[in-house]
């Protein structure tokens, strides 16, 4: 099987994931987990519940606002991706899109599925270039990423 990439920059990729979830177990830990729950949540494929996860074990007593931070910034950064679906109208057609008859015939909220790895990204950018109100994408979005996180912090929690 061949390597998807090369050794070096896997090695790379493994030592700077190392050094933000180290940086996520510190003092700014809330900080650096808006930024990647954020990120996460635009086109950069990665796990914000792992830094979730990091900082609820340095911080428990602010499990509730490592949540609130990991929610909010996660839906953010999906509104961010809705918008470049918007954007990104300009050049092609909503049947472009695998996801946009899914979309079209849920509406708004298919969204809360937003989190999903693989088709999450793919409902949002097809949500805001068909322009389904952004608003109710907004909550949906906020809806399934909060359940998402409640899970995740519980999860901590029991282990």
């Amino acid at each position: 099987m061949a390597a998807l990439m090369p050794a070096d920059w896997a090695d790379g990729a493994l030592a700077l994931w190392h050094a933000v979830l180290q940086s996520a177990s510190g003092p700014a830990g809330l900080y650096v987990l808006a930024a990647l729950s954020f990120a996460a949540a635009t086109l950069i494929p990665f796990s914000s519940e792992a830094v979730l996860l990091v900082v609820i074990a340095a911080q428990p007593q602010h499990t509730g606002l490592a949540v609130l931070v990991a929610t909010a910034s996660n839906t953010f950064g999906g509104m961010t991706t809705y918008a470049l679906g918007r954007w990104a109208r300009h050049w092609q057609t909503p049947d472009a899109w695998r996801w946009a008859p899914q979309v079209r015939h849920w509406g708004a909220p298919i969204t809360v599925l937003a989190w999903v790895p693989g088709i999450g990204d793919a409902l949002v950018v097809a949500s805001g270039w068909l322009r389904i109100n952004a608003w109710a994408c907004a909550f949906w979005m906020l809806l399934g990423r909060s359940l998402r996180y409640l899970a995740v912090a519980g999860l901590a929690w029991v282990m």
